[in-house]
């Protein structure tokens, strides 16, 4: 329970960071080149990599669950003064299906990251283009992974559907018979945990590399811009 509940801990840590990396990264190259669309379009081709992850993660959910897309762009594209890096066309589904597939940058990210960082791990020995390569892809990707205002739409709506279920349930349980809930609660601490424990535990640490990068190039980026304007 500790090591899940400093995975989402690490989560949320890591989506305020990556909004103000992209912030910070946005204003450092607007201040070099002058220009708006030269900034956007340098961030473009920074995050390239986790930009077509996201997209094809949307995409290959979507087909898993037999949701009809369309077409799949990964050219950036100015819309006043932000920018859509990308882009693909789902069709309308169930609350289900569509919370899945809003989460599922999230959830293919993660796994791309963790498993990049494993195999760097397990590699036995360490070439320095690998680390480099990767270090850049965990960079790319988990700034990039987070879901968007569009793809989470109904998310929100759906979750609080299910945690209502859930008091509701619970609450049947325990009038139509208190010592019930007592079971259920022996049955789960029951459960051999042992594989998500060690899962969790391993998903922190491997968290840290990113988190890591994150904090570091906004604590570069913030003396970068004392130092322009000193």
């Amino acid at each position: 329970m500790l090591y899940f509940l400093l995975f989402i801990t690490e989560l949320i840590l890591l989506f305020v960071l990556s909004g103000k990396l992209i912030n910070s990264l946005t204003s450092i190259f607007f201040r070099i080149t002058r220009s708006h669309r030269a900034a956007i379009h340098i961030m473009a081709i920074i995050f390239l990599p986790g930009t077509i992850f996201h997209e094809l993660a949307h995409l290959l959910f979507a087909g898993v669950m037999l949701v009809p897309v369309g077409e799949l762009d990964v050219v950036p594209q100015i819309e006043g003064q932000s920018v859509k890096l990308g882009s693909v066309q789902i069709a309308k589904t169930d609350p289900l299906r569509r919370t899945i597939i809003g989460v599922a940058p999230v959830i293919f990210g993660l796994l791309l990251i963790f498993t990049a960082l494993y195999f760097i791990q397990s590699s036995g020995e360490f070439i320095w283009w690998q680390a480099a390569l990767v270090l850049y892809l965990v960079f790319a990707i988990c700034n990039t992974m987070f879901s968007s205002k569009k793809d989470v739409e109904g998310v929100i709506g759906f979750l609080v559907a299910i945690f209502l279920v859930c008091i509701l349930l619970i609450a049947f349980l325990y009038f139509i018979n208190p010592l019930s809930l007592q079971k259920v609660w022996v049955w789960l601490s029951n459960l051999n945990l042992n594989f998500a424990e060690n899962f969790f535990k391993s998903a922190d640490l491997y968290l840290l590399v990113p988190l890591a990068l994150d904090a570091l190039i906004v604590f570069t980026g913030r003396s970068f811009k004392r130092l322009f304007k000193s």
